[in-house]
């Protein structure tokens, strides 16, 4: 049984470029794998690298607000505009991006 008490991060450090950016969860709409590099999409849908795998990461996100969408994506689900159902149960998700 996970511990409750555990704290959750509320930040975490990316980079862009050669610069350590310090993002805050609410602000991050997506994690993703791409050609096995992990990268943090915020809100303006700033594109991040990330130093951490998805799993790893997983499990410090707070699940009510985060969750593994497939095996290549955590979503926000405060980012999450809507969805289709398509083919044989596959899902397409719509997000927000509020300030772009």
């Amino acid at each position: 049984m996970p511990d409750v008490n555990m704290k959750k991060k509320t930040r975490l450090i990316v980079k862009k470029d050669n610069e350590n950016i310090v993002l805050s969860l609410v602000d991050i709409a997506l994690l993703y794998i791409e050609n096995r590099i992990v990268f943090v999409t915020d809100k303006f849908a700033c594109k991040y690298y990330f130093n951490t795998s998805l799993s790893e990461v997983e499990k410090d996100l707070d699940e009510r607000i985060f969750f593994r969408a497939n095996r290549q994506i955590i979503v926000n689900i405060n980012y999450i505009k809507g969805f289709t159902t398509f083919e044989c149960n596959k899902i397409k998700v719509a997000l927000i991006f509020p300030c772009v």
